[in-house]
């Protein structure tokens, strides 16, 4: 109940807050549903005086009748244009909100979560609702005034016409039938959907292109898609035919209650013990029970969605407190490193695997120590270095920066002490010069900067190729844009991790896989005289490889195997202990031979 009211009051307080006056207009409608309502009461007094020959009656009772439907028209008029602008503002506010909220999560390990993801789907599928939702609520208002005006007419008129409203009740109890099955649809659509979209994104991508065509499986795909978009839509179909049962039935109970009510009332006009003006306003009154109890339906079915959608929003807004707060550091940076990194039984899972990435880890790493850390695929390096970067959070234990638990740093002040080049790097396409530059925002347009990190990350034959050099738009799909090839992305990402001077720690996350064993040696070797000349500072450089033939120049290598440290010790160490990193080595460079 607590969270239905905090769905209801956000969407309320959100209206209000993006235009007050205009949410206080919208109420015209439903002043004007109400004297809708009226409208059979003055038509009645019209007839029950014309049959009277009660000429001022009528009169009176015709000029109610049309003054009540130019003021309803103009209640309605302005209410309805009020609503529209509210609808654009309101969906407009929802939508920017659920942008902002999710791109300031300062974690990354949500977006591997199944739960997170079908949640966002469902939320991402029901968006539209959250725009509507002040409107649907609008509906609400002017629906159950329409119930309460039609029934207490009706009350009035005749009290069978109450027999009649009770065969409305069915209906209105079969709404919590309805709303389940609604939930259940849009729970089971939430992973076909996303498959769906996956599906569909990957006819639109030129790299997923190329295999398509090569491999023939475009009819592959497209069957795959076609049973993945049926997954999705299917419940919303079983949902549909049962609520059309559902109404059939309904249909049946009230129709045949008003059939017999009218039959009673007909016999008693005909025997003189009821007026025809209570048959005719009954008449009237019939359509709109049964449309009172349709409205009733649809307003607490709007409702119900509203609760729904807007408690998804409001649980994006309670997950991205609770990760904020798990990261709430009050502690600045440090400018230098003086004690280093310290990892203590450092463990790390991912959602839904039984064996850990990270487990249970402990290492110091010295300032000004360049390390590297090696293993196979899916050892739990790039694990390791997210963590380190505070994009994942540790299932136990910690790690810390000069004493300091990282997640009492701040941790934005951390990460502007941290540079790096990671094995997902991001295409920008952009100029070059911005491209590179947003290694370092605030020097974005420093071409000396920029300059130094092309040359530190070994770019300057990428930037020479280019037509206009550093003002070259980058990417064959904008106007004057030139494309790059896989190594070409790579060594410009490289160049941005160049950006920060004197970082606290420089990650280098499998930096050149689109480059041959050689030239990663080479650029190794830069990376390594480059991070011993900043010693001063303390900073640490991490090298994260599968390569063993690129750590010779390290100061400490750290062996993952399975997200255990097996072995640690310098790169001559290793080889004598004849370990398994010294039969790893040997086995890689018998390749290169």
């Amino acid at each position: 109940m607590v969270r239905s009211l905090r769905a209801l009051w956000l969407v309320v307080a959100t209206a209000v807050r993006v235009s007050p006056w205009q949410s206080l207009i919208c109420l015209g409608e439903s002043a004007g549903n109400v004297l809708q309502v009226l409208q059979p009461v003055f038509l009645t007094w019209i007839i029950t005086g014309a049959i009277s020959r009660d000429a001022v009656g009528v009169t009176v009772a015709a000029a109610a009748f049309v003054m009540s439907i130019a003021v309803e028209r103009i209640l309605l008029l302005v209410g309805a244009h009020a609503r529209i602008g509210q609808l654009e503002r309101v969906g407009y506010a929802f939508s920017t909100r659920i942008a902002e909220v999710r791109a300031r999560i300062p974690t990354l390990d949500h977006l591997e979560s199944p739960r997170y993801l079908d949640q966002l789907q469902t939320l991402r599928d029901q968006e539209g609702s959250l725009g509507v939702a002040f409107n649907t609520l609008l509906n609400v208002l002017a629906d159950v005034t329409r119930v309460v005006a039609v029934l207490g007419l009706a009350a009035s008129a005749d009290w069978r016409l109450m027999l009649v409203a009770a065969a409305g009740v069915p209906s209105v109890l079969a709404v919590k039938w309805q709303v389940r099955w609604a939930a259940e649809a849009e729970k089971a659509s939430a992973q076909p959907g996303r498959l769906s979209q996956h599906l569909l994104s990957l006819g639109f991508d030129a790299t997923a292109g190329a295999e398509l065509r090569v491999f023939g499986l475009s009819d592959e795909i497209r069957t795959r898609l076609r049973d993945a978009a049926r997954g999705w839509r299917y419940p919303f179909v079983v949902q549909a035919r049962r609520q059309a049962v559902l109404e059939i039935v309904n249909n049946a109970v009230f129709f045949g209650a008003a059939g017999s009510v009218l039959a009673w009332l007909t016999h008693d006009v005909i025997s003189g013990t009821t007026s025809v003006g209570t048959l005719v306003l009954s008449l009237m009154l019939i359509g709109r029970l049964k449309a009172a109890a349709a409205d009733f339906q649809e307003s607490t079915r709007g409702v119900a969605g509203v609760i729904r959608t807007a408690g998804r929003f409001l649980w994006l807004l309670d997950y991205a407190r609770k990760v904020q707060n798990e990261h709430a550091g009050r502690v600045p940076a440090p400018v230098h490193l003086s004690r280093g990194i310290t990892l203590e039984n450092l463990s790390f899972s991912y959602p839904n695997r039984e064996r850990a990435a990270i487990d249970n880890i402990s290492v110091h790493l010295r300032p000004g120590l360049v390390v590297a850390v090696v293993g196979e695929n899916g050892a739990g390096k790039s694990t390791l270095a997210k963590l380190l970067t505070g994009l994942y959070r540790p299932t136990t234990g910690r790690i810390l920066v000069d004493g300091i638990d990282l997640t009492d740093l701040v941790l934005a002040s951390w990460r502007s002490r941290i540079a790096g080049a990671f094995q997902d790097y991001a295409t920008l396409e952009l100029t070059a010069r911005e491209t590179v530059g947003l290694g370092d925002v605030d020097r974005l347009y420093d071409d000396v900067r920029v300059h130094a990190a092309v040359e530190t990350g070994a770019a300057e034959q990428v930037i020479q190729s280019l037509p206009q050099e550093l003002a070259t738009q980058l990417g064959a799909t904008w106007p004057g844009g030139v494309g790059l090839s896989g190594g070409q992305w790579q060594r410009l990402a490289l160049a941005r991790g160049m950006m920060r001077h004197q970082p606290l720690l420089l990650i280098l996350d499998e930096p050149t896989a689109a480059l041959d064993a050689t030239t990663e040696h080479a650029l190794f070797e830069r990376y390594a005289a480059a991070a011993r000349a900043n010693r001063r500072n303390g900073g640490i450089t991490l090298l994260v490889t599968h390569r063993f033939s690129t750590v010779a120049a390290a100061d400490l290598v750290v062996v993952l195997e399975s997200g255990r440290i097996t072995e640690q010790g310098t790169h001559a160490e290793l080889l004598a202990a004849n370990g398994h990193y010294a039969e790893l080595y040997k086995l890689q460079a018998r390749g290169y031979r």
